[in-house]
């Protein structure tokens, strides 16, 4: 689960976050909208620590974070890569996500010679397999191209039934059939969107943002 009490951020005198109050159950995908720097990452950041706010977060114990751009070890293939972050042998079920979602010639290969999508695959298996209990994914559906888009959003769809998946991005067609959940940040506030009321998240967006 997580809670938030009475969040505020600012950065010298600009007001970023201001009086956020949320609480959010322990599974599905919540999707949080809002123009380039509207505070998507921020608000990310003092969820994860990275950044210094006033009021109170109550979050799970273990989190796991993937950005836009991935960080993983250029020099070292995927199977490397997986032992070396997630420090633990696989189970064969895991085993079997790795060898569904990137293919055998490419677990050999050195990442510096992925593609983008492949990296962000490698990153997701990689936060999924630390087991966390919340998954962070900021502006993760940037530069996928179709048929990698269709195996990140299976991935995702498979996993939101064992954890809470809090994203944000801009390509409203990837989210748009996987989410459960949507929050608006705008002009410093957090408010939460009836998605039954609009057809998609682009609609959502017109109303509150454009």
């Amino acid at each position: 689960m997580l809670e938030i009490m009475n969040l505020e951020k600012k950065y010298k005198q600009k007001t970023i976050l201001s009086n956020i109050n949320l609480k959010l159950n322990n599974t599905g995908i919540v999707f949080f909208l809002g123009q380039n720097g509207a505070g998507k990452t921020t608000f990310f950041n003092c969820i994860m620590g990275f950044e210094d706010y006033s009021g109170k977060i109550v979050k799970p114990t273990n989190i796991a974070a993937v950005f836009d751009e991935s960080h993983v070890y250029s020099n070292l293939n995927a199977h490397d890569n997986i032992a070396l972050l997630v420090r633990r042998d696989l189970t064969q079920t895991e085993q079997a996500l790795v060898s569904k979602y990137i293919d055998d010639s490419v677990l050999k290969r050195k990442v510096k010679s992925y593609s983008l999508g492949q990296k962000k695959i490698l990153s997701i298996l990689i936060a999924i397999f630390t087991q966390p209990q919340m998954l962070i994914l900021d502006e993760v559906s940037n530069g996928l191209d179709y048929e990698t888009a269709k195996k990140v959003k299976q991935l995702l769809t498979s996993c939101k039934r064992e954890m809470l998946i809090l994203v944000c991005g801009h390509q409203f067609d990837f989210y748009n059939q996987i989410i459960d959940e949507v929050f608006v940040i705008h002009d410093a506030e957090l408010i939460r969107v009836d998605i039954n009321e609009f057809t998609d998240l682009e609609n959502v967006y017109e109303n509150y943002v454009g």
